[in-house]
């Protein structure tokens, strides 16, 4: 744990030194400051009792003064707390979302790094950095308090030290185990977390809302989300409820010592071993030490809390990542080799993909088809580097996929995929953004809109309009969201582009007419399309048929009806689907 400690105040170190120094400086201050003026009370007190009310005035303005310093540095303290926390939880944000760039796609598909990522975010946005600062920062405040007015204490009495010392030691050792509990508590929690956010955000997506209405399903859907709630609720309330009543007893247990310390504190003056000053003092020393020491106790205490919470968020920066190649990609390749590639998805023990070989010559046209689940957007993940492959090889001419430096190799690749984002942004950026160093193309934009049957959109004022009901833009049917996704997929000037099946929203006849016109302005691009529909077949140069996992056809559109295979087979069964 106290190479975690050092490493998270390294990085805010890194990240605020400046802000980090104030807090060190206000945290020593106020901590000298108390033991300095309860020493001064005492000193106050007797020049009262003995009348002397010159003196007694200049320590009491000292005391004032002592006062006022301490509460500027609190607050000062606690003002570079509110920027350390904004400042930190901003910049480990961007590296948290830099990181999750850095792993590789199929990582994603392991659970375990899911909720990793979920627990490293809830670090973040919880402010978890900030909470161990502060722990630490509590832990040294309190260290030198307790050591000042421990000293104080001893002076006066020994017996007063060993009483303040007993009566706190109850909040360490509750918050131990409590602080270790919560923390076992909420990473068992995490998955039901993703659940519950997830059940929950299904009632603020209109388009999830619209088929809930239409299925009459929103009450089964809330019912799952309460039962999920309701059940980490429970779970939390028990947990609390141990808690108050443990942390109740340890107040108790330190009242209880506070009234001894009086009792002992009177005996010692009625046998004159303690003079009016000292009484006050040693009392107000006692409550200081108590003070202190407890919530030191608290804080070393849940410091193993907290640092299971930043732990989180190490866990994932730590996770490790794909090896990257450093070849760079030479876009003059000749054909893409696939030999005898197998893969398959973590924690599964079948393969997704089994054997496959086959040649795809460059500027070539290649339509992948087959049922859903047969593999074809598992291939092209592989065909364009996003899944490395387990067995076997991909060479794009000589060069092996895996060996490529990955942003060489996708400034040459240009993938829209059915899952394509919507951007809440600009139209002009929502298709420029894939080569956004020509943002400003206003003629090459025009005329993909205009390829993509969206005349009505390019005009130079449009091209400004926001996009999208979060920001109040101009909402969208699904089909122009897929016509734009297309349109933003052609826009990047890359040798080679893939349709993973963007398009299956549309009707058949004008998910074919969009294709062929995407093949149109491809002639010159090695273009590969994935559908289960198989309109725009006749059109490209090559067919590949597939079925669980397996390439079982390869052909043009003539050549794999005369087998009367696969490809046939879905071809009679959609031919009613398209104008001949």
């Amino acid at each position: 744990m106290i190479k975690l400690l050092f490493r998270s105040l390294k990085d805010i170190r890194r990240i605020a030194p400046q802000l980090l120094i104030m807090q060190v400086v206000c945290m020593m201050l106020q901590s000298v400051l108390v033991a300095v003026n309860t020493w001064l009370v005492a000193v106050f007190l007797n020049h009262v009792y003995s009348k002397d009310l010159k003196i007694s005035v200049i320590y009491l303005g000292i005391i004032w003064g002592i006062f006022v310093v301490s509460e500027v540095a609190n607050s000062v303290f606690y003002a570079c707390m509110v920027k350390i926390d904004s400042k930190v939880g901003m910049k480990l944000a961007i590296e948290l979302g830099e990181k999750g760039g850095r792993l590789s796609l199929i990582q994603y598909e392991d659970v375990e790094i899911n909720n990793r990522l979920k627990r490293a975010q809830n670090c973040i946005e919880h402010g978890r950095f900030s909470d161990l600062s502060l722990s630490i920062f509590n832990i040294l405040a309190e260290i030198l308090k307790v050591g000042s007015t421990l000293f104080i204490l001893v002076r006066f009495s020994p017996l007063l030290a060993l009483v303040s010392l007993l009566s706190v030691i109850p909040y360490f050792i509750v918050r131990l185990i409590r602080g270790k509990e919560f923390y076992e508590l909420k990473k068992y929690q995490s998955a039901g977390e993703r659940r519950r956010n997830y059940l929950y955000h299904l009632f603020g997506d209109k388009r999830v809302v619209k088929e809930l209405r239409i299925f009459g399903i929103e009450s089964y859907i809330e019912e799952k989300l309460y039962q999920t709630r309701d059940e980490m609720n429970q779970e939390l309330w028990d947990f609390k409820k141990r808690d108050i009543c443990s942390f109740s007893l340890c107040e108790i247990l330190c009242k209880c010592g506070y009234m001894l310390s009086i009792i002992i504190a009177i005996l010692l003056l009625l046998n004159h071993k303690l003079d009016f000053g000292m009484l006050a003092a040693s009392l107000m020393a006692f409550s200081s030490f108590q003070l202190a020491a407890k919530y030191f106790l608290i804080s070393l205490g849940r410091l193993p809390e907290c640092a299971a919470f930043v732990r989180d968020y190490y866990d994932f920066i730590d996770i490790d990542e794909d090896v990257r190649g450093r070849e760079k990609f030479d876009s003059n390749f000749d054909k893409i080799n696939v030999k005898n590639i197998s893969f398959s998805y973590p924690n599964t023990d079948y393969l997704a993909i089994s054997n496959i070989s086959l040649d795809i010559k460059k500027n070539e046209s290649i339509a992948i088809v087959g049922n859903n689940g047969s593999g074809k957007t598992t291939l092209v993940k592989l065909l364009t580097g996003l899944y490395k492959t387990q067995k076997g090889e991909i060479l794009y001419g000589v060069q092996n996929i895996n060996n490529f430096e990955s942003v060489g190799f996708y400034r040459n690749v240009s993938i829209v995929s059915q899952d394509f984002v919507k951007y809440e942004m600009t139209l002009r950026e929502n298709i420029a953004i894939s080569d956004w160093k020509h943002l400003d193309d206003t003629d090459k934009i025009q005329e993909l809109l205009k390829q993509m049957d969206l005349p009505e959109f390019s005009s130079k004022e449009a091209l400004d309009m926001l996009l999208g009901s979060e920001f109040d833009g101009r909402d969208l049917s699904i089909g122009q969201w897929q016509k734009l996704a297309i349109a933003r997929g052609m826009f990047k000037n890359s040798s080679m582009i893939v349709l993973d099946e963007p398009t299956a929203a549309l009707d058949p006849i004008m998910e074919t007419t969009i294709l062929k016109m995407f093949l149109k302005i491809t002639k010159e691009k090695t273009a590969i399309i994935v559908s289960h529909r198989i309109g725009i077949c006749r059109e490209v140069d090559k067919i590949i048929v597939m079925k669980s996992g397996k390439v079982v056809e390869i052909g043009n559109h003539n050549e794999l009806l005369a087998k009367k295979g696969e490809y046939y087979q879905l071809y009679k069964m959609q031919q009613k689907w398209y104008v001949e």
